[in-house]
């Protein structure tokens, strides 16, 4: 009688635990899973060491305008070992995107840069030394610094700059100027919509229209040919994102790899459980 109730603990804790595993393994796989960073990309909202949480349920708003988002490249030369790249989604499919200096313009709203994105701001030689001094009481780091003819070129986040400008005399906050970058305005595919292609809308639908048509469809001279036939438009079969990264010059984002299918995101970034940096540790990220 004991041997029968030893073998039955034995067997009711072993359902127990195979239970509980699979419960695991289907919130992991399913709900919610924890990554590691290993890029600067997302600096300053994310830093490489950093330990988050995403969140993998395919509901409304995952992922989500404005949020930073994990997802795999859509580049059919990689493969799924490719390391998953992180990056913020500002593009929702069928928006029409302006992207500029000035920030982001989506169906007509202007959406502001992230006050912690990491832009390239020339500021006159003749300021350097006054300058180094703020951002040394400031405690903000000097990066990437490039020394050209009679401007300096600078790494900072605009709220650094504010920072910066709110330190110097008014006369000489216009001495500090965000660099020039190429403007570009697009239409985000939807699914079961059928887009114009244009100089613009082309180059980044490539990876796309490839992938769609399995490889089928042929871009040569900036013009799409499928079945050997000219047209400027194309059916898209699913959604795709446009994303960009707070830290541009350290990035993979939609300027190289097009538009992100929907089948690549694996969801919005969430919370930071750990970090080199402990005041960095349980926060939740936007």
């Amino acid at each position: 009688m004991q041997y029968k109730n030893g073998i039955s603990s034995t067997l009711n804790w072993l359902f127990t635990f195979l239970f509980v595993s699979a419960v695991i393994m289907g919130i992991r796989y399913v709900c919610v899973q924890s990554y590691l960073i290993s890029t600067h990309a997302m600096e300053s909202a994310l830093y490489p060491g950093d330990y988050v949480l995403v969140n993998k349920l395919p509901v409304k708003g995952n992922p989500g305008r404005n949020r930073i988002i994990l997802f795999q490249s859509p580049l059919r030369k990689d493969t799924p070992d490719t390391p998953i790249l992180v990056s913020r989604c500002i593009g929702m499919p069928g928006d029409t995107i302006e992207v500029s200096r000035e920030g982001y313009r989506i169906n007509q709203t202007r959406i502001p840069l992230s006050p912690y994105a990491l832009l390239v701001y020339t500021i006159d030689r003749e300021l350097t030394p006054e300058v180094e001094t703020i951002l040394k009481k400031l405690g903000i780091p000097s990066r990437n610094r490039v020394i050209a003819d009679q401007e300096i070129e600078w790494t900072l986040t605009p709220f650094e700059v504010y920072q910066l400008q709110e330190e110097l005399p008014a006369e000489k906050n216009s001495r500090i100027q965000m660099k020039e970058f190429p403007a570009y305005q697009l239409v985000i595919p939807k699914k079961g919509y059928t887009y114009r292609l244009d100089s613009q809308t082309l180059p980044a639908a490539r990876e796309a229209i490839l992938a769609e048509t399995d490889g089928q469809a042929v871009i040569r001279e900036h013009t799409l040919f499928i079945d050997g036939r000219e047209t400027s438009f194309f059916h898209f079969s699913q959604d795709y994102y446009w994303v960009l990264s707070d830290n541009p010059e350290e990035a993979v984002d939609s300027r190289y790899l097009g538009f992100i299918p929907a089948d690549h995101i694996i969801g919005n970034v969430w919370f930071r459980w750990l970090s080199k940096d402990r005041e960095r540790i349980f926060k939740l990220i936007q």
